[in-house]
């Protein structure tokens, strides 16, 4: 027995021996280190550091996975030793951590009272909301949070935080005292101090603390609120708001102002508008619109020159949108005044009037005159009210009128029938139109006697409106998507469908599509004044580029864009375009033919072209148009001909033309001839421009123009000194 305990005992030795030789120094080393590390983070732990305790719960469960990891290595003396004591700072410090954390919830709100007596708010609510975290339902947590959000003006929240520790935390007396005198409180103070705001005239102010205990008194379940005291100070501030608003645009109408003036009109329209039950005296309001549509009525009337024109069509605008406030007799007469501004209400044109009439008229209510039967206030109405009976919706899963209703209604007939009737309800639900007539054709076959004959018909009735109904409505959301191919193929199907079951005459299919192709037409015909829009920004944009020639194309274009007889499209800019254009167009027309001339080297008609051209330009004030007007100089050079150029110098001079012909002189000079080559020339021109027969007042200005465009360029020297030479003479003379 000895014998075999001590062969036992000399195994376990010898694999005790075997093991600690498998473990090398490296690997010993690594495995003390991690523990050491442990052992450093664990006796780190401070009972003063409450605000860790859930890092610390995170740390030791770290250390015990260490512990776990490494107890089958303890059979070295080395690692057993840090392997104890890691083993025993944990059980210390988990003694700790499980006595301090049920107090945390405690420390931190003490630690908040603390903040809270230094006045340190946001500290406060900071270990507050920590003290949360560890209980909820504390009733003076929640309390000292409410105090807060108090002292910030958040009325709402404070008192729902105080509600909600009564009915929900289940306080005693004194905490439960305590909450409801802060509730009285917090009402109190912040009613007198929306009081004080309103008597130093703070009314923005005060609306925000006012607007809060509104809000708390429609919940007030105490009894601590006077609605009519809130109600009536709220109109007053609100009235108060109104009133500054008023004085602010005046003070900008004092100063000259009327933008700024327009501006706030605009905001306080909008502000009286949101609280119409607080603000009912608006005279002011009025009086101050007038003030502001009177400076900008005589803003646009000095808005005559064409360069202009843009601004004054924006002042027109804000007129408009300003006189919509008041409305009445007043907005229609200052409309008027308007119109008169702009030249006539519709301005005419012969040419334009006749290429509009010309064109076709278009729309669903032309198309499909046979239904538009009624006339309807609003079709918009109407169409809601046809859904709500037809087409089905996550809201209105099973319409009133639908073929599923009318199917329950039917008396009792064969089953074949029934079915019949059941599967044709099926395939409307899919909106697989074709085949639900098609199985009511079945049922129709199967029908022998009257009243199985009947109830086909009224299902067939009600089948027929039904899709009536939901492809009018998906049509007239294909327009909505700027589908409109799809919306007339839509239409079309439905008025073949109704035209091959003879329903023409059925009140209730031509409700259905008189109410349909009337709001569809409305749609169309608003896509198309978005099309006359388009037209404007092109047309301006080829103004701009002094494209006049396919300003005048799209503009013939936009004229004969054209909806239905009920289609009322605005094409009053595109009048004015036309009108705007015509001078230009004109300049443009005949600069053609001064060019041409040119290009047939008829130097004399030319010269003469020229000069009308340059004549009309100047007395149409062109130049605010931005219409390009090439100057001489620049057209003679352009050819790069110098004996055309020579040559009209000579037909200049012979027509006395002599500022035309400096200008011919100049596009020498840009050619490359040198001054002397010009020099006869320059002074025979100078000795009988100065000689000229002239008024005395034209010669001075003709001298200064001179003086201005010639004294510092020497090319131009000889012509310059035989001007000025010359001039003596004609001074003694005159």
């Amino acid at each position: 027995m000895l014998k075999r305990f001590t062969i036992t005992l000399s195994l376990i030795l010898i694999s005790l021996i075997s093991y600690c030789q498998t473990l090398s120094d490296q690997q010993r080393k690594d495995i003390i280190s991690d523990l050491q590390k442990q052992i450093t983070i664990v006796s780190a732990f401070s009972s003063e550091k409450l605000d860790m305790i859930p890092v610390y719960n995170s740390q030791l469960l770290n250390a015990n996975k260490t512990l776990d990891k490494y107890e089958t290595y303890k059979s070295d003396n080395l690692i057993y030793a840090k392997w104890f004591e890691l083993k025993t700072l944990v059980k210390q410090n988990k003694e700790m951590v499980n006595f301090l954390e049920p107090r945390v919830g405690d420390w931190f709100y003490r630690k908040a009272v603390g903040f809270v007596a230094n006045n340190e708010k946001a500290k406060a609510v900071e270990f507050l909301n920590k003290a949360l975290v560890y209980d909820s339902k504390n009733v003076m947590v929640n309390y000292e949070l409410a105090k807060i959000s108090l002292d910030s003006g958040k009325i709402v929240g404070a008192t729902n935080r105080l509600t909600n520790i009564l009915s929900q935390m289940q306080p005693d007396e004194e905490e439960k005292l305590l909450c409801q005198n802060l509730i009285a409180f917090a009402y109190d103070k912040n009613l007198l101090k929306s009081l004080s705001l309103i008597n130093q005239g703070k009314y923005a102010y005060a609306v925000d603390i006012l607007t809060e205990l509104d809000s708390y008194c429609q919940a007030d379940i105490y009894g601590i609120c006077n609605k009519a005291v809130i109600k009536k100070n709220l109109d007053f501030c609100k009235t108060g708001i109104y009133n500054e608003h008023i004085t602010v645009s005046k003070k900008a109408m004092e100063i000259g102002r009327s933008d700024v003036a327009g501006d706030f009109v605009q905001n306080t329209y909008d502000y009286f508008q949101r609280n119409r039950q607080s603000i009912t005296d608006t005279t002011s309001f009025e009086g101050l619109v007038r003030g502001v549509v009177d400076s900008y009525i005589g803003q646009i009337k000095n808005l005559y020159s064409a360069k202009n024109n843009e601004a004054k069509i924006d002042l027109i605008r804000k007129t408009k949108e300003l006189v919509a406030l008041v409305g009445g007799e007043y907005e229609a007469g200052v409309l008027k005044t308007l119109a008169s501004m702009q030249g006539t209400t519709t301005p005419v044109d012969m040419k334009l009037d006749s290429i509009e009439n010309a064109a076709p008229v278009e729309g669903y209510t032309h198309q499909y005159a046979q239904y538009v039967k009624d006339s309807i206030s609003n079709a918009q109405e109407k169409v809601k009210e046809i859904e709500k009976q037809f087409i089905p919706s996550s809201e209105n899963k099973l319409p009133e009128k639908s073929l599923a209703v009318e199917q329950t209604k039917t008396k009792s007939l064969r089953k074949e029938i029934d079915d019949k009737f059941y599967e044709s309800r099926t395939f409307m639900t899919v909106s697989n139109y074709d085949k639900a007539l098609e199985v009511l054709e079945k049922a129709n076959r199967l029908a022998k006697i009257d009243a199985e004959k009947q109830e086909v018909e009224k299902m067939y009735t009600s089948a027929i409106r039904e899709i009536t109904a939901r492809r009018m409505s998906a049509a007239e959301y294909s327009i909505f998507q700027g589908d409109v191919a799809k919306a007339d193929s839509l239409v079309g199907i439905t008025n073949d469908l109704i035209t091959t079951y003879k329903m023409q005459q059925d009140p209730t299919i031509i409700n259905i599509m008189n109410s349909y192709l009337r709001v569809i037409d409305q749609k169309v015909c608003q896509k198309k004044q978005d099309e006359i829009d388009v037209f404007v920004y092109n047309i301006l944009d080829c103004v701009r580029r002094n494209d006049f020639y396919r300003a005048d194309e799209l503009i013939t274009t936009a004229m004969q864009v054209k909806g239905s007889s009920e289609c009322r499209l605005d094409k009053q800019k595109i009048r004015q375009l036309k009108r705007q254009i015509e001078k230009p167009l004109e300049y443009v027309n005949k600069k053609e033919v001064v060019m041409k001339n040119l290009e047939n080297k008829d130097t004399l008609l030319f010269i003469k072209t020229y000069a009308e051209l340059e004549e009309f330009w100047n007395d149409n004030k062109l130049v605010e148009m931005s219409v390009e007007h090439l100057p001489l100089r620049k057209i003679l050079y352009n050819t790069n001909n110098s004996e055309l150029v020579i040559k009209s110098i000579e037909e200049m001079v012979k027509y006395r033309l002599y500022f035309g012909s400096l200008e011919a002189l100049g596009a020498l000079k840009d050619m490359g001839f040198k001054r002397k080559q010009t020099k006869d020339a320059q002074k025979k021109i100078g000795m009988m421009m100065s000689l000229d027969v002239v008024n005395r007042p034209d010669k001075i200005r003709e001298s200064n123009l001179i003086d201005d465009k010639f004294k510092n360029d020497k090319w131009f020297k000889d012509f310059y000194k035989s001007y000025n030479k010359y001039l003596i003479s004609w001074r003694k003379n005159n």
